[in-house]
Order: structure tokens, then sequence, then C-alpha cells
């Protein structure tokens, strides 16, 4: 693998850290529990308390979903902007 490529993947790697993060802190702001985590964006269990935790980040069908949400929308818009 050349350097170019490898540092390119570490970014990429980064970055996936970072949204973790901001993930975390967004459905902490706005839900109440993992549980309701997970009754809203009909995930398991198991899946919303990572990223309740801040371990795992969601795909992109579940950021598109907390963005088109009205109820949620805002929120989102506003925590991932900051996050840019």
């Amino acid at each position: 693998m050349s350097p170019r490529k490898f540092s390119e993947r570490s970014a990429v790697l980064s970055y996936r850290q970072h949204f973790a993060i901001v993930w975390q802190q967004f459905i902490q702001d706005n839900f109440e529990s993992p549980a309701h985590v997970a009754h809203v964006f009909k995930v398991d269990p198991t899946t919303a308390e990572k990223w309740w935790a801040g371990s795992h980040a969601p795909q992109g069908w579940v950021v598109g979903q907390a963005m088109s949400n009205p109820s949620t929308r805002d929120a989102a818009i506003r925590s991932f902007s900051e996050a840019l």
C-alpha cells in the first residue's frame, strides 16, 4: 500500500471516529435513553446502546432519517453542521 493510500484511510477512519462522537452527542441531547433511540430509529437495543456509548456510528439511512424527521430535523442539522 502506498503512503498516500494509507494516509487517506487514516483520515477516513479518523472522521468515522469523530462522527461516532457527534452522533452520540446528538442522540444524548435529543432522546431520553438508548431504548428511546431504538424505538424511534427501529434498530435493535444493542445498536442503540453502542450509539449511546459513542462506540459506533449509524449508517447513512439513519442520518437521513434524523434529518428528514420533522421532530429531529433542526437538531440534526445543527449538530452535524457544527461537526464539520
